[in-house]
């Protein structure tokens, strides 16, 4: 009787483990402070998770360490599905190479999911700057104000940091990188006309443009913007290179049961097909994107090698 039981035991465990998930509320950990735009995106998707598997999904927002403490705190965590990482490139891709002693591995410590949006950055400067096209700025820049052109970011290797630095090989002029806490402090100097311009999501720069404080001038994508149908893309400004595609996606830690990693990226394709959840996506300035696991893990990997070289050259990085 005792061997029987304890050879029933581990199927038991499984089917209470794995079969039945999600059979608890299930913590979402937003790596960013809330009111931001990752939290906002994090609570709509949050919510259209919770219809889709029927349990609870809630957000749980540690902020700090350019979502590096966040990220530790999943890398840490059981592998049973019931703690799970809202990423993004910088996260993954960046964070380790600027911090040589951070706790994880992007690619060894966390189960890949899947992604659900992007968010692409804008470029807006200051009034005054006599440029209304991506080619006026690089004339300008390459012209009467060669080496006096300045941008700012809510921090070094932030997404608006790296869009500044891409654009600034790419289309080979001279920026100067003006890096802040968080993007929001920046607006004031760019207003002022202290710094030239700021790169950043275009939902956290559509109050200045619609103020008509701040001039839109090229999406860094390849799609516009539904809230800025107006602003072209760098794209069809002729800079296809300058382009990044800034995705947020959702993984855990490493060894999940793929059981339970395929019914999440199930749950992450029913909450975007909702239409309350697309509508409130659309108005964060997120555009579906939707990948398996497997495409998920190697969007990954393309980026770590993308962002490598970047990082090395702007002489960022500490370890490899």
């Amino acid at each position: 009787m005792a061997a029987s039981s304890m050879l029933f035991q581990p199927r038991y465990a499984v089917a209470n483990g794995v079969d039945s998930y999600p059979d608890k509320p299930v913590r979402m950990v937003v790596a960013y402070g809330v009111g931001g735009v990752a939290d906002n995106i994090g609570r709509v998707l949050a919510a259209g998770l919770t219809k889709a598997l029927g349990r609870s999904v809630f957000v749980d927002n540690r902020g700090g360490g350019g979502g590096t403490i966040g990220a530790t705190l999943v890398a840490k965590a059981a592998p049973d599905g019931y703690t799970i990482l809202l990423t993004s490139p910088p996260m993954i891709a960046v964070a380790p190479l600027l911090l040589p002693d951070i706790y994880y591995n992007p690619t060894r410590d966390f189960t890949p999911i899947g992604t659900f949006v992007t968010t692409p950055n804008i470029l807006v400067v200051n009034n005054s700057l006599p440029v209304k096209t991506l080619a006026d700025l690089v004339s300008y820049a390459r012209g009467p104000a060669r080496g006096d052109v300045s941008f700012a970011s809510g921090g070094t290797g932030s997404t608006g940091d790296l869009s500044g630095q891409i654009l600034k090989r790419t289309a080979n002029i001279d920026l100067i990188a003006v890096p802040y806490k968080s993007s929001a402090l920046g607006f004031p100097d760019v207003i002022a006309g202290r710094v030239s311009m700021l790169f950043d999501s275009v939902p956290s720069t559509l109050g200045f443009i619609r103020a008509g404080q701040v001039r839109p001038i090229v999406v860094m994508s390849d799609k516009r913007s539904p809230l800025l149908p107006a602003v072209p893309t760098a794209v069809e400004e002729g800079y296809p290179a300058a382009t990044m595609q800034f995705w947020m996606g959702i993984e855990g830690p490493a060894n999940m049961p793929p059981v339970i990693v395929a019914r999440l990226n199930a749950a992450l394709r029913t909450a975007m097909a909702t239409p309350e959840v697309a509508k409130s996506m659309e108005s964060l300035g997120a555009q579906p994107f939707l990948t398996s696991p497997q495409e998920f893990s190697a969007l990954q990997d393309r980026d770590i090698a993308k962002y490598k070289p970047l990082i090395r050259e702007i002489g960022l990085g500490a370890g490899d």
